[in-house]
């Protein structure tokens, strides 16, 4: 019974249970040959076929999983599929908000460094038609039209990336500066503040924002000059009750805010401010 056993699960493709069950057969019909049954014949050949079968079957099936697959019939995934590779678009010449929205469209992140939001996009890295992976970061650089000349100042509220020596338009900016909040005739609080005779002080409102850490506000505002619409210039000057932007060190992201004087004629009504080399004009009101 046990031979036959063996043979049926051997062909039942369960080697293991077969070769245990032919080898208790072989036993036992060994035995019963010892002690001169006549089963012992019929259990012996029984038992040594379903072990020989058995192990027969199982060194073929054990061959035939180690056999190469053809490559032909194996199912290959699309490298997109793989990679999430997609094409960089071209957004040149879009506005910074324009191209943002593009570019996570197509699934990539955005940096535009010192860059704000209408200005327009010179330049983009990487280029327009590079494979990149989906989520990996397109760098903007932007240059704002506004701000070239006296006449052709920027608006109230330009953001413009600043390097370390408070240049503006560097590629890679350290902060972001920007003016508002004109004031047309700034009251003293101090006598000794006084303005001359036929002067007064009006105020402007200038932003610092952080792009990296360690930025100082004390010195990024230094040089910043007032111009009249004749082209006369005119420089900051200290004033009490004026709450100048403090003088901290931000981290990355952190921004802080004051309030920088000039000291003009009562006639003044409105110029712009320009950096201490004179490549950005900024409307004051």
């Amino acid at each position: 019974m046990l031979g036959i056993l063996a043979l049926l699960f051997a062909f039942a493709s369960t080697p293991a249970l077969a070769v245990l069950l032919g080898a208790l057969s072989l036993t036992f019909g060994l035995i019963s040959l010892r002690n001169r049954t006549g089963r012992g014949v019929a259990g012996t050949i029984m038992g040594s076929a379903g072990l020989i079968i058995a192990i027969a079957i199982g060194m073929v099936n054990a061959s035939s999983s180690d056999e190469p697959v053809d490559a032909s019939e194996q199912i290959v995934a699309e490298p997109d599929a793989i990679t999430g590779d997609g094409t960089v678009p071209s957004v040149i010449g879009k506005t910074v908000d324009e191209a943002r929205a593009e570019l996570e469209q197509a699934g990539f992140d955005v940096a535009s460094p010192g860059a704000g939001s209408d200005d327009e996009v010179s330049k983009q890295s990487p280029t327009a038609g590079t494979s990149a992976k989906a989520g990996s970061t397109v760098t903007l650089m932007a240059t704002s039209s506004a701000g070239s000349s006296v006449t052709n100042p920027a608006t109230v509220g330009t953001k413009f990336g600043m390097d370390s020596w408070g240049r503006p338009g560097d590629e890679d900016p350290e902060y972001r500066i920007w003016f508002d909040g004109y004031t047309e005739n700034q009251p003293t609080t101090d006598s000794w503040d006084a303005p001359d005779t036929g002067m007064k002080y009006v105020t402007v409102v200038v932003h610092v924002e952080a792009l990296q850490a360690g930025v100082h506000t004390g010195v990024e505002t230094w040089d910043i000059n007032l111009t009249d619409k004749q082209g006369k210039v005119y420089e900051e000057t200290y004033l009490s009750g004026v709450e100048d932007i403090p003088s901290v060190t931000l981290g990355e992201g952190q921004s802080s805010s004051g309030r920088i004087a000039f000291e003009v004629p009562n006639d003044f009504n409105g110029g712009v401010l320009s950096f201490a080399d004179a490549t950005i004009f900024v409307r004051t009101n």
